[in-house]
């Protein structure tokens, strides 16, 4: 029988799917936002701009379930998803005005690969943990200053907010930096 967490990550997966039918339901988008329409703020991170684009950002999502498989059980994924997701549509909302609309996990994601590695320091795998914290932060920095999006914009065929990575990886550090402070609490 699969472990909670492959079946937890199966139905995530399933559910980004079935998402792409209501897309433009869920989309973030800006102006419906300030109309009432919140939940946009969150929703905006299940959806995605193309199949493409969303077989992208699950092939992320699966390497990471194979990576911290033993490290991350389906309630802290789960858990994890929530804050991440939450930060990055309201890092979006309040941080970057400019934005208009959002669609996709990959903010998310790669916080969620920043609280795997901190899982990983505390089960003492310093190289996977501390390679994660360094080389992530880096790729996403480079990014953001080289405007390499483009590159990946030509990949999805629509823009890449690098400001939802960053705000992905911030709440991910928070985060990393709460388990990290309760286990020391503990032991």
């Amino acid at each position: 029988m699969p472990s909670p967490l492959i079946i937890t990550s199966t139905i995530i997966s399933i559910t980004l799917i079935l998402l792409q039918f209501v897309q433009s339901d869920l989309l973030f988008l800006r102006e419906n936002i300030q109309q009432g329409e919140i939940w946009r703020i969150w929703t905006g991170n299940l959806i995605h701009s193309n199949y493409y684009h969303l077989g992208l950002n699950l092939s992320g999502f699966w390497l990471f379930v194979f990576i911290f498989k033993e490290l991350v059980n389906a309630t802290q994924l789960m858990l994890s998803l929530g804050i991440l997701i939450s930060g990055v549509g309201l890092g979006l909302y309040f941080l970057t005005p400019e934005l208009y609309w959002y669609a996709g996990l990959s903010g998310a994601l790669y916080g969620l690969f920043i609280v795997g590695a901190f899982y990983a320091l505390l089960d003492k795998d310093f190289i996977t943990g501390l390679s994660i914290i360094i080389v992530i932060p880096v790729k996403i920095i480079w990014d953001h200053l080289h405007n390499t999006g483009q590159t990946n914009a030509d990949l999805i065929g629509v823009p890449v907010s690098t400001d939802s990575h960053i705000y992905g990886i911030s709440a991910a550090f928070l985060m990393g930096i709460f388990v990290l402070f309760k286990h020391l609490r503990k032991n």
